[in-house]
């Protein structure tokens, strides 16, 4: 989907309904931890529960965030970035696009696609500190 599309979207929808995410494939639901641009020229959110007090987007909020890139990346898909620990060491991130945004009473759910994108899955080995 792409970022004009959901703009478009949320212009019709209550600005007070609280948006969540939601990856298909492996079941899982939940806050935007970040917006921002996720991959050079893709625009997206990062999933996570982190200090979900502060992260806890509303529609008309998120609207405007979205509003905030630059016209380069209104026809660019927009991504779900989630982060996945492999093991105690390493850990990948991976991007799913975004497939739907539906809206009922309860919230806006941002759906993504089916499939994960495997070509841009990145992996990173985590730092040991002393």
């Amino acid at each position: 989907m792409k970022l004009a599309e959901i703009i478009e979207k949320l212009s019709t929808v209550n600005e007070n309904l609280p948006v969540k995410c939601s990856l298909y494939s492996i079941g899982l639901t939940s806050n935007v931890y970040t917006v921002g641009q996720v991959k050079r020229d893709f625009p997206g959110v990062v999933l996570g529960d982190r200090e979900p007090h502060l992260r806890e987007k509303v529609s008309g909020e998120f609207a405007i965030e979205l509003k905030t890139f630059a016209e380069r990346f209104q026809e660019n898909d927009f991504l779900l970035e989630q982060t996945v620990d492999i093991d105690e060491k390493r850990y990948e991130v991976r991007y799913f696009k975004l497939s739907d945004v539906k809206v009922n009473s309860e919230a806006v759910l941002l759906v993504s696609a089916l499939e994960e994108l495997i070509e841009f899955r990145e992996e990173y080995s985590q730092v040991e500190t002393l």
